[in-house]
């Protein structure tokens, strides 16, 4: 209850005091008590955490169901890892937690309450999945199930591959690094990850090497000519 100042009269030694200003001082009185018992006795300690971890630098607020001033915590301080509610009064509280790139929470109070409340928050943006080892077409469309964008796209000889159109041996290329890591959250003003997938392996064509031995130097071209092969340097050595 907001408390009311009453208009407050001296008076001299021996002078009597009217009846009308000891009830005003009465009054007052009442009021005081009135408004310091409004403040409540209660209290109750928060840990915020995330992901099992405490979190710092969160606003923790108490809100009555009904009638009242809502409270604002005192944040840890020393070794403490707790914010304090001071002043709370029995019944129903609502508290408000919130804390810069999470998004807020709000848990119901019963006071009084002997045991720590314990508030968990959530990050704001979207977790980034495992994709190690998966194929490019299949981690992109992973990506896209998640609401996360592939930004840039690289194969291990530095390669920038292009968004639009996945060539065909690129198709299956397993990924070996991402950006955000896996479990890390990627902010919704930017959902985006870069991957770094595996080049692909070039089969190139082999050739049966016939034997050449009797033949002359002419016929041994003209059948590595037929086979798709071209003769390098030749060296002539005498046999005798």
């Amino acid at each position: 209850m907001p408390l009311t100042k009453p208009p407050l009269s001296t008076v001299s030694p021996g002078q009597p005091v009217t009846a009308q200003a000891w009830n005003e001082v009465l009054t007052g009185l009442s009021d005081l008590f009135d408004a310091v018992l409004a403040f409540g006795t209660g209290a109750v300690a928060v840990r915020v955490v995330i992901d099992d971890v405490v979190l710092g630098g969160a606003s923790v607020i108490a809100v009555p169901d009904g009638e009242g001033q809502p409270i604002k915590a005192v944040p840890p301080f020393g070794d403490r890892t707790s914010h304090t509610l001071v002043g709370l009064t029995d019944g129903s509280w609502a508290v408000h937690v919130e804390a810069p790139d999470f998004e807020p929470n709000s848990v119901p109070l019963t006071v009084p309450h002997g045991e720590t409340l314990v508030v968990e928050l959530a990050r704001r943006g979207t977790v980034v999945p495992d994709l190690f080892g998966i194929g490019l077409r299949s981690a992109t469309d992973r990506l896209r199930a998640e609401g996360l964008d592939l930004d840039i796209t690289l194969d291990t000889t530095g390669k920038e591959l292009p968004r639009t159109s996945l060539a065909p041996e690129y198709v299956d290329a397993p990924v070996l690094v991402q950006s955000p890591a896996p479990g890390e959250v990627a902010p919704p003003d930017n959902p985006r990850v870069r991957l770094v997938v595996a080049s692909p392996l070039r089969r190139e064509p082999v050739v049966t090497m016939p034997s050449l031995t009797g033949l002359t130097v002419s016929e041994a071209s003209t059948v590595l000519e037929r086979l798709g092969l071209v003769v390098g340097t030749t060296t002539f050595q005498s046999t005798s």
